[in-house]
């Protein structure tokens, strides 16, 4: 059942945000589980020697920092370039949710569809910038996991947009 809408776009955007930032949260709190049981016994991780043993996030800050901004960025600098990288990027997603459950009105079919296109922008975007192989270098027991991973995310940005909804509804 679709519920009536009484807020302004830009109200809903905002609380999409706010609904992304706690999303995200989640979202990350899921990945640091998934890598604490895969991870291999206890030990100290090498540094990495450069770049491209960094994680995707990291690398993709460090591009946007040297080419758009020409600003290098030093390698002791990846995790926090990492991490800032997740969490804008994550929690943006909750502003395209706003649109996404504004027009649609039911919540699990917008986590899905935000899950879809956050998919469909990794799978363009980091191919491009030769981060990853196009998705049909991948099979498909690949995809659906990490399809499955990032609906967690889709999920939890649903769950805090609706659970913010007496925030951000209109009187």
């Amino acid at each position: 059942m679709r519920r009536a809408r009484s807020k302004s776009p830009l109200r809903a955007v905002i609380q999409g945000l706010a609904a992304g930032v706690l999303g995200n949260a989640v979202f990350t709190g899921y990945q640091l589980l998934k890598s604490r049981n895969a991870q291999e016994p206890e030990g100290e991780a090498d540094p990495p020697e450069d770049w491209s043993e960094t994680p995707e996030p990291a690398q993709v800050g460090q591009r946007v920092a040297a080419g758009v901004f020409r600003r290098p960025v030093g390698l002791e600098h990846a995790g926090v370039v990492k991490n800032v990288v997740h969490w804008a990027y994550g929690s943006s997603w909750g502003a395209v949710y706003a649109l996404i459950e504004e027009s649609v009105g039911q919540p699990v079919v917008s986590g899905v569809a935000l899950t879809s296109a956050v998919m469909a922008a990794d799978y363009t975007m980091l191919p491009a910038m030769k981060l990853y192989d196009p998705p049909w270098e991948y099979g498909a027991p690949t995809l659906a996991r990490d399809f499955a991973s990032h609906l967690v995310h889709g999920l939890a940005i649903a769950a805090a947009y609706r659970a913010l909804d007496p925030l951000f509804d209109a009187s």
